[in-house]
């Protein structure tokens, strides 16, 4: 009775309304009644105890789905169960096991890779008339992404793009770029319990997958895409306060200051009659005087037209992708970025071991391209200055 009446509470579901347990037992009890057993004697007496399953059309189907969803339920409580006296086992010496339900347990993220599934090449038999109309030797086929972009990577961008949102799994791997969470395996400062997941960086308390994407959302789109520029971004530059040289004539004699005698030198080069310079009575020391008329440049403020730019995400580091922290000082930001979205390419085409390729090509028939922007502008500064 009692799995006719879990089948019973599934019907319910669906919109009829069945006996319980308790109702059927006072329905068939009622047929003993003496006054239905002298109705009996005169005519037939129908009764109907199909718990109104009768009035369900594809009764089959329904009951199928039904119990399908308690084998579903069942294998779960099952496995979480397995996974408690796992987790038990390895935490209380005691081997003590903490019931888990299926009500407290939160689902975990499932990443997604939104590439097309390659075909069969059965299903490809329709283009067969096309074979011998190509070179193949000379046919591009790409087989997977990497980049490092505005919006994190291939598949991040991808999601933004195509729906214009980032699901759980997206927000988790942008937050994982970013800085904002990181994994943890160990026991935890505060509660000294044995821990695996995510951990927030900055707190260091845990964060299930299913928070990330509420906690974290709104910070990871204000600081992902085509946004307004960050000057920490983008080597300390401030469109709002950009930086002018505005040249000025004094219109009164200035104070003297104290130079080196090549400064000195080079300032009565530069303004001429405009400039007196004499050396100090203490010897190894120049003071310099600026006279009415000459010409000098103040810096000024000025704010450009063009506040927003492509910038990576914030937060973004290449040590967090296991790049040494040796070769991040010696390199300038592009080529960090050019070893990620290669890396990543790779791992994408299922090469886990680069070298493999050179079982197949010759060494110089491998290689990459980038392009230059600031990254090599600032190493250079870097070098010169």
């Amino acid at each position: 009775m009692s799995g006719n009446n879990i089948v019973a509470q599934g019907i319910e579901r669906v919109g009829v309304r069945t006996f319980s347990t308790r109702e059927m037992s006072f329905s068939i009890l009622g047929l003993a009644h003496p006054r239905i057993c002298r109705i009996s004697h005169s005519q037939p007496i129908w009764a109907d105890f199909d718990g109104g399953m009768g009035l369900i059309t594809d009764l089959g189907d329904a009951v199928g789905k039904i119990r399908q969803d308690i084998q579903h339920k069942s294998s779960l409580a099952q496995v979480l169960m397995g996974e408690s006296v796992l987790d038990s086992a390895a935490i209380h010496p005691t081997h003590v096991v903490v019931p888990v339900s299926v009500e407290d347990s939160a689902p975990l993220a499932k990443p997604k890779h939104h590439f097309p599934t390659p075909r069969h090449y059965e299903q490809l038999e329709h283009l067969r008339h096309l074979q011998g109309m190509v070179n193949l030797d000379k046919v591009v086929v790409v087989t997977g992404y990497g980049e490092v972009s505005p919006h994190g990577n291939a598949e991040t961008r991808w999601e933004m793009e195509a729906y214009g949102q980032f699901s759980l799994e997206g927000c988790i791997e942008l937050a994982w770029i970013m800085g904002l969470i990181k994994h943890f395996n160990g026991v935890l400062k505060a509660t000294g319990a044995m821990y695996v997941g995510w951990i927030d960086a900055r707190t260091e308390e845990p964060v299930r997958d299913i928070e990330v994407k509420a906690n974290y959302e709104e910070y990871i789109l204000a600081h992902t895409g085509i946004r307004l520029i960050e000057p920490d971004l983008v080597f300390g530059y401030d469109p709002n306060r950009r930086t002018l040289l505005r040249e000025i004539q004094i219109e009164h004699d200035m104070e003297p200051f104290e130079a080196t005698a090549e400064e000195a030198a080079t300032f009565k080069h530069h303004g001429g009659n405009s400039v007196d310079i004499w050396e100090n009575a203490s010897g190894g020391s120049w003071s310099v005087r600026f006279l009415k008329g000459a010409l000098i440049r103040v810096p000024m403020a000025l704010q450009a037209d063009r506040l927003v730019a492509g910038l990576v995400p914030t937060g973004w580091d290449p040590r967090r992708y296991g790049i040494p922290d040796d070769v991040v000082k010696q390199v300038d930001i592009v080529t960090c970025y050019v070893l990620v979205a290669t890396v990543e390419a790779l791992v994408r085409s299922g090469i886990t071991d680069p070298y493999e390729l050179y079982q197949y090509f010759h060494v110089s028939e491998v290689g990459n391209t980038i392009s230059s922007g600031m990254g090599g502008i600032n190493s250079l500064q870097g070098v010169f200055k």
